[in-house]
């Protein structure tokens, strides 16, 4: 499983030898950094435009180990209205279902997120591998671009890929994981705590203010956490957050054998998805999580 989270300039250290000098850049118009200087300089105004809303980029991370694995970004037409896709991702984390995942959040993104009405993707013909991840997510084959981008002195074709919003409205409501709550990172608070955000206009607890981190889950996280630290705590609040509006920097960091999503800064409130009612059992322990849908009110 795979998170995607607002690119940071400190990314560039784990990205970087995943695309210098490797196979992966020879899928790509862009022929990959020159140097880890150059790179984080790189990463560092693009992170400046993106907490501007000007670019949509993001790391992909692999969610159990907490590694940055690849970039993906969303790039709207002036009047979003169409949208195309450009991700990579390094040759040890290929063939693992990931470029997929991927792209399914990408879509959610540009249709509910920025409303956009078309999404497309380039591909190099030959391409293969990258040609079935938007073909698994529903993408219609719209035609060849002959010499369509120059790289490294030769004219390449592309294919060119599509999907509409009803395209895709059509497959949410024939999958229902698409999207699904695994697509979240998750908060355990006290209500009084979210009444505050609600009024303030970003969750704030008190660990952060004294210069801490928001600690997350993952789904297959929340019942431990909540059994570690708020067994028999009633009633609490689950924050059901989604890592591509949160401003703040996220760091997956290792808490004794586990790697856990900590937000380094407030929440802004357009992040939380949805809010659910959370409680034990009546013996103190947490062993059912609530509906975590959050179309489900």
């Amino acid at each position: 499983m795979i998170f995607l989270q607002p690119v940071q300039g400190s990314d560039a250290e784990a990205l970087f030898p995943l695309i210098f000098n490797t196979l992966v850049a020879d899928t790509l118009v862009w022929d990959g950094p020159e140097s880890l200087e150059s790179f984080r300089n790189a990463l560092d105004e693009r992170a400046l435009q993106v907490a501007r809303g000007e670019r949509f980029i993001f790391t992909i991370i692999e969610s159990v180990s907490g590694q940055p694995i690849g970039s993906a970004s969303i790039r709207p037409d002036a009047d979003k209205f169409r949208g195309d896709i450009g991700l990579w991702i390094g040759q040890p984390y290929q063939d693992k279902g990931y470029g997929t995942q991927v792209v399914r959040k990408l879509l959610a993104y540009g249709f509910d997120a920025l409303g956009l009405e078309k999404i497309e993707g380039y591909v190099f013909v030959g391409n293969w591998a990258s040609r079935g991840i938007f073909e698994k997510n529903g993408f219609q084959l719209e035609g060849t671009i002959r010499k369509a981008v120059r790289k490294r002195g030769l004219a390449l074709n592309e294919w060119l890929f599509g999907i509409t919003r009803e395209d895709w409205r059509e497959q949410i409501n024939t999958r229902d994981h698409f999207p699904g709550a695994t697509d979240y990172l998750f908060h355990i608070c006290q209500p009084h705590d979210w009444q505050a955000a609600l009024k303030s206009g970003a969750y704030a607890p008190e660990p952060l203010k004294q210069g801490n981190f928001i600690h997350c889950s993952r789904l297959d996280q929340v019942l431990r956490a909540a059994n570690n630290f708020y067994q028999a705590a009633s009633p609490l609040a689950l924050l059901l957050i989604d890592p591509l509006k949160v401003k703040a920097p996220i760091r997956w960091e290792a808490v004794t054998d586990e790697v856990f999503p900590h937000i380094y800064g407030p929440i802004n409130i357009e992040a939380v998805a949805a809010v659910r009612n959370f409680s034990p059992d009546p013996d103190g322990v947490f062993r059912l999580l609530p509906e975590i849908n959050p179309s489900s009110g």
